[in-house]
């Protein structure tokens, strides 16, 4: 990588960070598609994951007395089933169609999160949330949509809600990464791309703090949603086109 990929990695990082401290959500959702304009689909999702790790592990520090850690631990508990199953089809798939997949889990996740769908907060609905979001988390690393959805059947109040979510993306992203290392995908390239990530996601945090002082959240949602949008489907084109 050239010290101009590893500057826009660092940047890409650092606007991910935004809405992740403005709005509590987005991190991989907005990181995924942009970090595509540097990286191979397959090193973006062991990138994104790493990042995710680091982001998710310093909010849910900051909240950790009110992590919810009946409803973390089904969640996470069904993500290491769905997890394997996620890193199979990482390693068999071509770079066309993982990148095709990285646009499609971007896209439905984010027309599912500006709709506010919401499920059950039940057992049965915690397996599936977490099944689907462990094989989402090591294919595509766009793992945060089913979860959110959960949680938001759960009608948590906002700080358990940010602190629980952040528990659960900073264990399973650890446990992505692992698997990540064993099977070898973890490149040059992509640790490169985490390194050049970590200041910016510092610069990131420190703006969007300040920045949801000033912005309200509601808008600002609404633009970050209208550039997911925009990101997957331009993601999908690509993809399509070759």
């Amino acid at each position: 990588m050239s010290a101009g990929d590893l500057a826009l990695a660092a940047g890409c990082a650092a606007l991910a960070a935004l809405p992740m401290n403005v709005t509590g959500f987005g991190f991989g959702l907005v990181l995924a598609p942009l970090l595509l304009i540097v990286l191979e689909p397959g090193d973006v999702v062991v990138a994104v994951n790493a990042l995710a790790m680091f982001t998710a592990a310093n909010v849910a520090w900051r909240w950790r007395t009110r992590i919810a850690w009946s409803t973390a631990r089904p969640l996470f508990l069904s993500a290491l089933a769905g997890m394997p199953v996620g890193l199979a089809l990482l390693l068999v798939a071509n770079a066309r169609v993982l990148e095709a997949l990285i646009g499609v889990a971007v896209l439905g996740g984010t027309v599912a999160l500006a709709r506010g769908f919401r499920v059950g907060g039940g057992a049965t609905m915690a397996l599936a949330a977490g099944t689907l979001s462990g094989m989402l988390r090591t294919s595509t690393s766009a793992a945060g949509p089913p979860v959110i959805i959960y949680l938001q059947g759960r009608g948590l109040p906002p700080e358990t809600f940010r602190a629980t979510g952040s528990c659960y993306v900073a264990a399973t992203s650890l446990v992505a990464v692992a698997l990540f290392a064993g099977t070898g995908r973890f490149s040059a390239d992509a640790g490169l791309t985490v390194l050049a990530g970590l200041p910016g996601l510092i610069a990131g945090s420190f703006a969007g703090a300040l920045l949801a002082r000033r912005v309200d959240a509601t808008w600002f949602r609404r633009v970050v949603t209208a550039l997911l949008l925009a990101s997957a489907v331009s993601v999908l084109v690509a993809a399509i086109a070759g």
